[in-house]
């Protein structure tokens, strides 16, 4: 398994008590999926991975011989349809979905269909089954800038590009969670804001690992639109930290919708690129660059230039960011000192 700091089970309760539980994630082999999978693995969990492989950062070998892990390779829908059910599982983390600016791109079209056909069948399947449930939606769902808080008025641009389809499938999962409250579900939504970190793949358009493998490579680092958006940074570990000790209080609690970031790890797009090159000593320039001619003429830049998360939901439950922006960095550069973007080079490889 790589070498990254595992410590989600520090500092509060486990689900149920302390009781091993065995946990379903959907788009475990992912980046985040990985890393709430090792957060219920060091707090003494069993876990089984779900992933249809089409945004997969390891083909699972990372977990190979370990008995607390299971691996089921296929999408939610055949999952279900190949007869699985989720009677074996005490609790559903869903975070199945095509994920990144550009990762997104040759999905249009059918790409809000299949986030909320997956998201559907696993809440009736919750339901069905009395399992609590977690569902990942997305900051861009707030279509505007600024500071963004849960009860803030969500705005839908007209533009129907990618990314704006991506953003209104995200919404109606929110709703169809929220609403499926009333038919037994117990569940909640996180809005995760900018999250990063080790495992991250630039092949999804995603900043932090693109300028890190850009900066160690000796290329140029690429800033899109003038650089001067300003995004908050969130580590992995922090947010997995969330779902292993405060999703229960979180369920129980009055709110349905967390913002999951960290304001402190604000920083303009542009100042990220020289953050690094100076953490990584990369003689690299940072150059401004055009992503339609590096992803192609269906990215569009996110309409929020910037993105600041207001944390009132998740900090009434007691959870609170904790890695900085700096040591956020730090263990990306040393992720990929010594590994490969492995999801980077099969994309490439195709």
């Amino acid at each position: 398994m790589p070498d990254v700091n595992v410590n989600a089970s520090q500092g509060g309760a486990s689900p149920a008590g302390g009781r091993k539980e065995h946990v379903l994630i959907t788009g475990g082999l992912g980046f985040i999926g990985t890393h709430v999978a090792d957060g219920y693995l060091a707090a003494g969990h069993r876990v089984t991975l779900l992933d249809s492989m089409v945004a997969a950062v390891t083909d699972g070998e990372w977990y190979k011989g370990n008995p607390n892990v299971e691996i089921i390779k296929l999408s939610v829908d055949d999952f279900f349809r190949a007869g699985h059910t989720l009677k074996p599982y005490d609790r559903v983390i869903h975070a199945a979905s095509h994920v990144g600016p550009a990762g997104i791109l040759k999905y249009v079209g059918k790409l809000g269909f299949e986030i909320v056909q997956a998201t559907q069948e696993m809440v009736e399947a919750c339901i069905t089954y009395g399992k609590p449930m977690v569902t990942f939606s997305s900051a861009e769902v707030y279509g505007r800038s600024g500071n963004l808080a849960e009860s803030d008025t969500i705005q839908v641009p007209v533009s129907y590009n990618s990314r704006i389809e991506y953003a209104i499938a995200k919404t109606l999962c929110e709703c169809i969670v929220v609403n499926s409250s009333k038919r037994g579900l117990r569940g909640i939504i996180i809005r995760p804001f900018n999250v990063t970190g080790p495992r991250q793949s630039s092949a999804g358009g995603f900043v932090m690992p693109t300028f890190v493998q850009q900066a160690l490579s000796a290329q140029p680092l690429t800033v899109f639109a003038g650089g001067e958006q300003t995004r908050a940074f969130l580590s992995a570990t922090d947010l997995c930290r969330f779902l292993v000790e405060f999703m229960d209080k979180a369920i129980a609690s009055e709110y349905f919708i967390f913002n999951v970031g960290n304001p402190d790890n604000t920083i303009s797009v542009r100042n990220l690129a020289l953050r690094i090159k100076e953490m990584t000593g990369s003689t690299s320039p940072v150059v401004d660059a055009d992503a339609k001619k590096i992803h192609g003429e269906l990215y569009e830049e996110a309409l929020s230039i910037h993105k600041i998360p207001v944390l009132h939901a998740a900090r009434s439950v007691g959870w609170a960011p904790r890695v900085t922006l700096d040591e956020l960095i730090r263990e990306t550069i040393d992720f990929y000192r010594s590994h490969k973007d492995m999801r980077a080079l099969a994309m490439a490889a195709r």
